[in-house]
């Protein structure tokens, strides 16, 4: 089952929330603006993308993973969510080192 309309028009009223906080990113990027508030609005963007894939997740689960359970097809809906976790991006590892602290005198963002 695609995307239902129930659920359509609250899924496009999130996209284009992400959609205004990614061209302010654009704007402040043209306009130089300090680097912090830059990574803050790709922070609202994020989110903005998150909440919209946990609607459409949430409705793929109350329909699809529920008619594929009852029709005894759970091994291919299953594989399916796997393959979406496994291509989810991973903010930190263990793998990679610390961070290390930027030093004050820098001048970053100055």
């Amino acid at each position: 089952m695609a995307i239902n309309s129930q659920n359509k028009e609250k899924i496009k009223a999130r996209l284009s929330k992400a959609v205004g906080h990614l061209n302010a990113v654009h704007r402040m990027v043209d306009d130089e603006k300090y680097c912090i508030d830059v990574l803050n609005q790709l922070k609202a963007v994020q989110s903005a993308l998150d909440r919209t894939a946990e609607v459409i997740l949430r409705q793929h689960l109350e329909t699809c993973v529920v008619d594929a359970v009852q029709r005894q097809d759970s091994k291919r809906v299953i594989e399916e969510l796997m393959q979406v976790f496994r291509q989810s991006p991973v903010l930190y590892s263990a793998d990679e080192p610390e961070p290390q602290p930027v030093s004050k005198d820098t001048g970053c963002c100055h």
